[in-house]
Order: structure tokens, then C-alpha cells, then sequence
């Protein structure tokens, strides 16, 4: 008989807890203690010399193409279907904390033709090359052309141009051979 009262309010605290986290602001569940904010906002989404090149590539391109930049890997390649879930999760898991720097859509429809990287001394890490390697094996599966860049001072709006329309042509040829 005394079991009841007890079973009642057990359950009254649960409900009190459960009403309590769900009425708890939301913000206050991200900040650390000490009543801090968690977060902060980045200057600017591109670095100088990013922007710099950013500026370069809208020169040498933005009448042919859309250009975006710093794109999740895993918003313009996915794993292909496979039999296996963890194995589509293990493939996706390797890609989504990647970015590319700048992705090239033709104008139209938006579709993927390029992805621009710009590689600066940070490129030149080992972990760096493994990062690479995983991003520009994921774009040649996916049939993206890549072009890497190396980060300069100054770059020439046309030979940017040259460069893409070089890449264009030789993924074709690469294209051509494969079928």
C-alpha cells in the first residue's frame, strides 16, 4: 500500500526534470560554466590570401561560372550506395569534416564542373598530403576535375583562365579513355 505514493512521486520528479531541460533556454546549454559563451564569429569567412585568389578566380571565371568558396566535401560528393551501412558511414565520415576551397557550378543549373584548391605552405605537412590525398580521391570517384594552385603573391586573371580551361581539357581526354 505504501508503494503507491511512492511510484506517484517518482514519477512526479520525472516529470519535473524532463519539464525543467525542456524549458531551459537553449543558449545557456551551450555555454561553459562560468556563464561564457561558447561561440564565437570567425572575422571573415576566407583568409587574405584566400580572398586575394577569391578575387582573381571572379576575374578569370565569373562570366563562364558560379563560384563558391569553401564548400563541405561531403555537399557535392557522397559515398555510393553500398550493401553495407557502416561502410556508407565509415565513407562519409572520412569526408565531412573536409571543405574545398573553391568549387566552379556552371551558371545554369548550378552543377559541379571544378574544384579549385589553393594550396599554401600548410600543404606541404604530412597530414596535410593525407588530407589532400583522401579530397582529391574523393573528387576523381565523384568525376570532378581538380585544380591545385599554388598559393603566390600575385596571380594573372588569364593564366587562372588557361589553367582551367587546361584541366577541362585534359579531364576529357582522361574521360574519353576510361569509356
Amino acid at each position: 500500500m505504501h508503494i503507491f505514493p511512492l511510484i506517484v512521486l517518482v514519477v512526479v520528479v520525472v516529470i519535473l526534470v524532463v519539464a525543467g531541460a525542456l524549458l531551459r533556454p537553449a543558449n545557456r546549454a551551450a555555454k561553459p560554466s562560468g556563464g561564457s559563451p561558447a561561440y564565437e564569429a570567425i572575422p571573415a569567412l576566407l583568409t587574405a590570401a584566400e580572398r586575394s585568389f577569391f578575387g582573381v578566380l571572379q576575374q578569370a571565371l565569373a562570366s563562364d561560372y558560379q563560384i563558391f568558396a569553401k564548400v563541405r566535401l561531403a555537399d557535392i560528393v557522397r559515398p555510393v550506395k553500398s550493401p553495407s551501412r557502416s561502410g556508407w558511414q565509415s565513407a562519409f565520415n572520412r569526408i565531412t569534416g573536409k571543405h574545398v576551397d573553391f568549387v566552379l557550378c556552371d551558371a545554369e543549373r548550378l552543377g559541379i564542373v571544378a574544384v579549385v584548391e589553393l594550396d599554401d605552405r600548410t600543404h606541404e605537412r604530412f597530414e596535410r598530403g593525407v588530407r589532400d590525398s583522401l579530397v582529391d580521391t574523393a573528387l576523381a570517384d565523384a568525376g570532378i576535375p581538380v585544380l591545385r594552385v599554388s598559393a603566390r603573391q600575385a596571380y594573372s586573371p588569364a593564366q587562372i583562365r588557361e589553367q582551367v580551361q587546361s584541366l577541362f581539357r585534359s579531364h576529357e581526354r582522361v574521360t574519353k579513355n576510361a569509356a
